[in-house]
């Protein structure tokens, strides 16, 4: 279990847990929290994690969305 500041740091671990208020909002893989398919170009949730994808701007949600669809791409051809 890490607990991370940056999402950087937990964008290719198996799960991730989101948390707000001590609650579980969100539990899934990154990609999952990001979006509906591996046919998905961008960011299609509307979700917590997802919003705090974006929030990291542009270039740094892009470097986190394909690198979260590579790794959830290859953990689904094994």
């Amino acid at each position: 279990m890490t607990i991370a500041h940056r999402i950087s740091t937990v964008i290719d671990y198996d799960k991730i847990l989101v948390i707000d208020n001590g609650r579980v909002i969100e539990f899934d893989h990154p990609f999952d929290l990001l979006a509906n398919s591996l046919d998905d170009e961008d960011i299609t949730r509307e979700g917590v994690f997802a919003k705090l994808v974006l929030k990291t701007g542009e270039a740094s949600a892009r470097f986190l969305f394909d690198k979260a669809k590579q790794l959830k791409a290859k953990k689904c051809k094994n």
